[in-house]
């Protein structure tokens, strides 16, 4: 059983070090990291002591080994908006949701608790969430000649879905009888129509990339065009060989564990095979993908720094590799190749439920992606469709 907050750094010599490492929240509010006993049973039993001085300390309640800043800070009313973000912290619903999940619902839970953090959750009313939505949608900064109205209306709506979701755990345990946020009737104005990867711009990209010595990113992105997962899983993808069958993946986000079977693809095992035979090449025994200079694992930041290097440089081509400039590069986001495999396996055929198995999409969702890119499948069956009537036509 994995224990809260508990890592273990290894030693060239075998055993390892063991730390309490706090969340980021635990550390703005004044917890700190600790060095653990090396014995692992000790270590374990001081981090679940600590983790429950944690506990302890989210109910309000006394935690001698606290840190003073954390044992200075007051504890929430009851039935406040703030007492239900300490009970959300604490509850199967937020321990379920993926570590990247977390990190994105903190800064909404932050704004949530600024904006109503002393106020009965009960009280929350339908014109309150419009007018809290609002303040985040447009904010005036500056003043006279300096002031600018500035709008972030998807940062907005990222904030009012975290509201909603927390209502509805206030609804479950009791902290108020209605969702307040649950239909808000607001929609943002999409600031780019999603782009699907047409299958040159996937070429193109990969030959950019191993032009540039980014040789794992041009591996991902002749990967993701077929297996179409999230960033976080692909550069988390096993090592894999053309003897193991299918690559086998647990999803990070949804805990999905799905089998893509990239030995069908000739084009995915040549190029595996090409990388592990080539000379210098680094293999790991934890992952498939190492950043080219390192490697080591690749951060998710720094990928998505270095993609969008190798996509400027497919924009204005490199002359002296031969690759001329492709600008409607410019537009390319990696994690659309996911949108891209589910539309292509859709348009070869495949079902709701096949196309899942390999995405880890749930139908629905399957469904929502093909809806989302409505226009791109309907072109290309409207053509097909004037193709057979023109057949049909010349045979008559």
């Amino acid at each position: 059983m994995r224990i809260r907050h508990l890592i273990a750094k290894p030693n060239r010599d075998g055993t390892a070090r063991f730390y309490w490492q706090p969340s980021a929240e635990l550390r703005a509010c004044g917890w700190r990291p600790q060095r653990l006993p090396d014995d692992r049973a000790e270590a374990a039993a001081r981090a679940e002591a600590l983790n429950a001085e944690v506990d302890a300390w989210r109910r309000g309640e006394p935690a001698p080994h606290a840190p003073p800043a954390a044992q200075k800070r007051r504890a929430p009313a009851p039935g406040s908006v703030a007492a239900l973000i300490r009970d959300y912290r604490a509850s199967r619903w937020w321990r379920d949701l993926a570590p990247a999940t977390r990190r994105h619902y903190g800064w909404a839970l932050e704004a949530i608790e600024d904006w109503a953090g002393d106020m009965p959750a009960r009280a929350i009313t339908p014109p309150a969430v419009q007018a809290w939505h609002e303040s985040l949608r447009r904010r005036v900064e500056g003043k006279g000649r300096q002031r600018q109205v500035v709008e972030t209306p998807a940062k907005a709506a990222a904030a009012l879905r975290v509201l909603r979701l927390l209502l509805q755990v206030g609804v479950r345990l009791g902290y108020c009888s209605s969702n307040a946020a649950a239909r808000p009737g607001i929609s943002i104005e999409r600031q780019r129509e999603p782009m699907l990867w047409r299958p040159e711009q996937v070429e193109h990209m990969v030959r950019v990339a191993d032009a540039l010595g980014w040789r794992s990113l041009g591996t991902a992105i002749l990967l993701n065009a077929w297996i179409g997962q999230r960033v976080a899983d692909v550069l988390n993808l096993p090592p894999w060989s053309p003897e193991g069958g299918a690559l086998v993946l647990r999803q990070g986000k949804t805990g999905r564990r799905v089998a893509l079977p990239i030995a069908l693809v000739p084009a995915l095992v040549e190029r595996l095979r090409a990388e592990a035979e080539r000379p210098g090449a680094v293999r790991s025994p934890t992952h498939l993908l190492l950043h080219d200079r390192t490697g080591r694992p690749w951060q998710l930041s720094t990928f998505e720094h270095v993609f969008a290097d190798v996509r400027a440089a497919a924009v204005r081509g490199l002359p002296e590799a031969g690759l001329p400039p492709m600008p409607d590069c410019a537009g390319l986001l990696f994690r659309e190749l996911r949108h891209t495999a589910v539309t292509r396996l859709h348009e070869a055929g495949v079902d709701d439920l096949g196309i899942a198995g390999i995405t880890g999409h749930t139908p629905g969702s399957v469904r929502a992606v093909l809806d989302r890119h409505y226009l791109v499948r309907t072109e290309r069956a409207a053509a097909e469709a004037f193709r057979r009537r023109l057949e049909t036509e010349n045979k008559a």
